[in-house]
């Protein structure tokens, strides 16, 4: 009992106690002193600080700013508006390369067909003509926000990019001439792949639903129909409940695909020449190399 009386009366250790004397008998501390230079720093530092907020909040809200995020959304849009006028030029220079062109094979039939050949391959030139319309779109009531790509372990009605990626390669097989999806034409290097949730074509985010075009011959029709095409359409509403609707068109027109930069050039039979450098010369002591038929 006497342990708990000494703790009760004497809750401060003895070293402590002696201390706390020692510095009152220096006067160094003197029990309930005020110091009221602190309490005015400390409202002196209040003060300023209310005094920097509202002047933060006021600039921020102020004509200035409002002025510099109009300016800014203003840049934006004449930005916008110029790639949409170079755009425009490009197509305009396209077709006007391609009369070019053909005016300077006029005389050569051969050589002409082939490189209209070559354009139509290549997506740099519009296509027109008879094929189908592959409609997809995700399985009625889902959440349009959320859901990931489809693997082994989950079945779900959402579609993916890989079911883009199957559908348009069943569709080349079958011997489509021209593929464009939501009206972006597709050439040998347009990705489609996905970020998160959105599938992109060539870099570019597309919105449900995905209209997949193909201008194809009724024989190239009836082989994807037939063939791995179709029988992915019907797993896909089947066993995923997704919309996949196919029709046929009559005509279709789609458009040329972006320009593309030239990397390399070369003459048949000749070197490959690096963009931006212009070919040797033959040397004039030895023979030009005979034209060699172009692969």
């Amino acid at each position: 009992m006497s342990l708990l009386t000494d703790l009760m009366d004497r809750p401060l250790d003895p070293a402590y106690e002696a201390a706390r004397r020692a510095r009152q008998a220096r006067g160094s501390e003197t029990p309930g002193r005020r110091r009221p230079w602190n309490t005015a720093l400390v409202g002196a530092t209040a003060v300023l600080t209310g005094v920097l907020l509202g002047t933060s909040a006021l600039t921020y809200a102020g004509p200035e700013s409002r002025d510099g995020r109009a300016d800014l959304v203003a840049r934006i849009e004449e930005r916008r508006q110029a790639i949409e006028t170079a755009s425009v030029r490009n197509v305009a220079l396209a077709d006007e390369i391609h009369a070019r062109e053909a005016g300077a094979l006029g005389r050569n039939s051969d050589e002409a067909a082939q490189l209209e050949q070559l354009r139509v391959s290549a997506g740099v030139t519009p296509v027109t003509g008879p094929g189908v319309r592959i409609t997809l779109d995700d399985a009625p009531g889902l959440d349009p926000i959320g859901g990931g790509p489809r693997d082994e372990t989950d079945d779900t009605g959402r579609i993916v990019y890989r079911d883009l990626q199957n559908i348009t390669n069943d569709l080349w097989a079958a011997g489509a001439e021209a593929i464009a999806i939501n009206g972006h034409r597709l050439t040998s290097t347009t990705a489609i792949r996905f970020a998160g949730a959105a599938v992109l074509v060539g870099f570019r985010p597309l919105a449900r639903p995905y209209v997949i075009e193909a201008v194809v011959g009724p024989e190239g029709r009836s082989a994807f129909q037939r063939g791995d095409g179709g029988r992915y359409l019907a797993d896909l509403r089947t066993a995923y409940s997704a919309r996949a609707a196919l029709e046929r068109a009559q005509s279709l027109s789609l458009p040329a695909a972006d320009p593309l930069a030239l990397e390399y050039a070369h003459r048949p039979g000749g070197a490959r020449t690096p963009r931006g450098s212009a070919p040797a010369p033959p040397s004039p002591t030895s023979p030009s190399p005979a034209p060699q038929e172009k692969q």
